[in-house]
């Protein structure tokens, strides 16, 4: 037979309730001011970075991502930190839920650590500013446009229009062709046996005239500089012209162009280029053809 028992519970008193509803409050209220708080300094980080870069897409939308990941961040260790303090407040023993708590961050963070190094790295990569979103960068050999950047990893579109999803901690270096300015090396592989002083000279007359050139002059950073003959070989000698300027300035291609026009004007010709020739003259007729005609003389 059964008998049923009653275990009294014992819970605390009017006044000591009252102060931990007062305590709990307190805590609730901090941890809504220190939140609102950091949200500022973010969101005045955010400004920096922005202000930093003469407000461009690409800086907002880093400052954006960053700012996410900052509001998070504190919102979480501001909601655990508040949630153990009320837990303590109500009189549990929090140094066993403390300890296993750290027990299970280190068991997560050692199944994610893959997960921990992209992110890691996504933070350096937006934080340093290494790319942004529409910068042409060279990865493994291969250039591509950056077409998103997340915390995770990095989208990418090559020349074939073909997607790639890139996780931030696989890369390991980055070359960035996007930055500031290139400088191009164009060399003219000029016949070696042409007249070597008047391929310098016609080169001279096109740096010069496209270093005053009124639609280059303000998208060169600094005039054209012509270094001369830069290599001799039995088959050719190189004459090497540098220039330097602002990324997609197309001031190469426009370059070559009119380094072309102006060896093929003075008569220079191009290593490996055949020089041409007057047509040949028809074959004179056989003998034993029934339909040639002799000599009347």
């Amino acid at each position: 037979m059964f008998v049923a028992m009653h275990v009294p519970i014992q819970l605390p008193d009017g006044e000591k309730l009252l102060d931990m509803a007062v305590h709990i409050a307190l805590t609730i209220a901090v941890a809504w001011i220190a939140q609102r708080l950091f949200f500022l300094v973010v969101a005045r980080f955010e400004r920096l970075i922005t202000r930093a870069h003469d407000q461009s897409l690409p800086a907002q939308q880093r400052a954006r991502t960053l700012g996410q990941i900052l509001r998070s961040l504190i919102s979480v260790v501001v909601l655990v930190a508040a949630f153990i303090h009320v837990l303590s407040i109500c009189g549990w023993d929090v140094k066993p839920l403390l300890a296993g708590a750290g027990i299970l961050g280190v068991a997560v963070g050692f199944g994610a650590q893959w997960l921990v190094r992209d992110v890691i790295a996504g933070v350096f990569i937006l934080v340093e500013d290494q790319f942004s979103v529409g910068d042409v960068i060279e990865l493994d050999g291969k250039a591509a446009s950056v077409e998103a950047i997340t915390v995770r990893s990095t989208r990418l579109r090559d020349f074939n229009g073909f997607v790639h999803f890139v996780p931030n901690g696989s890369m390991k270096s980055v070359t960035n062709r996007s930055r500031e300015w290139n400088r191009v090396a164009i060399d003219l592989p000029v016949d070696a046996n042409a007249d070597v002083d008047r391929a310098l000279g016609a080169a001279r007359d096109v740096v010069d005239a496209m270093n005053v050139d009124p639609q280059w002059k303000d998208r060169l950073l600094e005039p054209v500089q012509m270094w001369g003959l830069e290599q001799l070989s039995p088959a050719q000698a190189q004459i090497r012209l540098v220039l330097r300027a602002r990324p997609a300035a197309e001031g190469a291609r426009e370059l070559r162009r009119r380094a072309h026009r102006a060896l093929a004007s003075a008569g220079v010709r191009l290593a490996g280029s055949v020089p041409y020739a007057d047509a040949p003259a028809a074959p004179a007729a056989r003998r034993d053809d029934p339909d040639a005609t002799e000599d009347p003389s």
